[in-house]
């Protein structure tokens, strides 16, 4: 398959969150120029329509279940995959330490099927107001 058709899920994943919550066009603006509190305002909007999405479409959960801050083993044979040791990594396992994120992991994904017709690299399609 042609990346854009074996990908056309991932694909479809950011058209969905440009369509709700116009995420590509504020990573792709440089708010370095404008005053935090547009910035945070723009940010709730895109936050609001972007969350939308990922409730709709994946169910996640923290890999591990203990709140931020919350002091944690980390056994010998553990997956590096969903535990990331940061800090003075020393030794060998168990690790003591304090959790600073709590991970997430998708449990289920519950993406529609896009249609072999649609151009899948076609993110948002320009908008063109006539008069």
């Amino acid at each position: 398959l042609a990346p854009e058709r074996e990908h056309a899920s991932a694909l479809s994943l950011l058209a969905m969150l440009q369509r709700e919550g116009r995420f590509l066009d504020f990573v792709q603006e440089n708010v370095a120029a404008f005053p935090d509190a547009d910035v945070g305002a723009a940010a709730r909007i895109v936050h609001e329509g972007c969350r939308k999405v990922v409730h709709q479409y994946l169910t996640l959960q923290p890999v591990l279940p203990q709140a931020e801050g919350d002091k944690v083993t980390v056994p010998a044979g553990f997956d590096a995959q969903r535990i990331r040791l940061t800090g003075n990594v020393a030794g060998q396992p168990p690790y003591g330490g304090t959790l600073r994120h709590h991970g997430w992991v998708t449990t289920e994904v519950k993406f529609p099927s896009v249609s072999p017709a649609m151009e899948p690299r076609v993110l948002a399609p320009a908008e063109v107001e006539l008069a």
